[in-house]
């Protein structure tokens, strides 16, 4: 998803920087607001390793505001939960954790993108929670209903809220956009249908870590948290009003970001090119 929203006025965003509405903010102040809240939501494009660098740096910054915080994980399913707790508690290898997690099946992005993230939960013993549901749960909950498939069988994730119109819209131009079934209302239902369970399913996780008193920082991708229509408009029908979303900004020219896009944005660098080797 690009970001390179927004509008070209006043001082360019650098990069270092936090920016927040118009104008740029400190580091410590930005972190402090967020370790006051319930949940906080860092976006991410899965393939970009500066975003998880950005991830990893801010997680260490929240930790040292607040230790009693757990870590929400979109890439795996609640399936991989005891496989999360035991490498926490120090009792896999890497090569374990991602055999009996099943990385590469439930998600396939390039693990190594995301090792720095789970030793450093590891290292501070960090509680990791796994968000997702399997594509099968949730291509079940959306053919049959969530009223059909029994609590036990869905962890307990309630039906979602309603898709607002601004989502509805972003979400059927998608759907137009990777040509799955266009023209075709009910193709586009079950499309709309899945996302608001991906969306609710994660919320769900995060609530229940902030049941239990813990700052809840969840990782997941852009689409689930830009200007508050996924992953936060579920948390905010769980009750979670404090929620504060944080996304990495890709500078490429003097714009700034739209300010409804997120809480606050990180300014990245110019992303680094490599040489060819002869």
């Amino acid at each position: 998803m690009a970001l390179a929203t927004g509008h070209a006025y006043g001082d360019c965003p650098s990069p270092g920087q936090w920016w927040q509405a118009d104008g740029a903010v400190g580091a410590p102040t930005l972190l402090a607001q967020a370790a006051r809240q319930q949940v906080v939501l860092l976006g991410e494009q899965h393939d970009v390793e500066d975003h998880h660098r950005w991830q990893l740096h801010t997680l260490a910054g929240l930790h040292a505001l607040r230790e009693d915080m757990v870590v929400g994980l979109e890439m795996l399913p609640r399936s991989a939960q005891p496989v999360l707790d035991r490498w926490v508690a120090g009792e896999l290898t890497e090569t374990e954790l991602l055999a009996e997690s099943r990385w590469d099946d439930a998600w396939g992005v390039d693990d190594e993108l995301y090792l720095p993230i789970l030793h450093f939960a590891r290292l501070q013993a960090i509680p990791l929670v796994a968000l997702n549901i399997t594509p099968e749960l949730r291509q079940r909950l959306v053919q049959e209903g969530f009223d059909r498939v029994p609590a036990d069988q869905r962890y307990g994730i309630p039906t979602p809220l309603p898709a607002s119109s601004v989502y509805q819209q972003r979400l059927t131009e998608v759907f137009e956009q990777h040509g799955m079934g266009q023209g075709d209302p009910a193709m586009l239902a079950r499309f709309t249908q899945a996302q608001l369970t991906w969306d609710t399913a994660m919320a769900h996780g995060l609530a229940g870590a902030v049941k239990e008193g813990a700052l809840a920082v969840g990782l997941m991708g852009l689409g689930h948290v830009t200007y508050g229509h996924g992953v936060e408009h579920q948390l905010e029908g769980m009750g979670i009003r404090h929620t504060l979303s944080l996304l990495p900004w890709d500078q490429a020219e003097c714009r700034l970001p739209d300010p409804a896009l997120a809480d606050a944005v990180f300014v990245l660098p110019p992303a680094l090119t490599h040489e060819p080797t002869n």
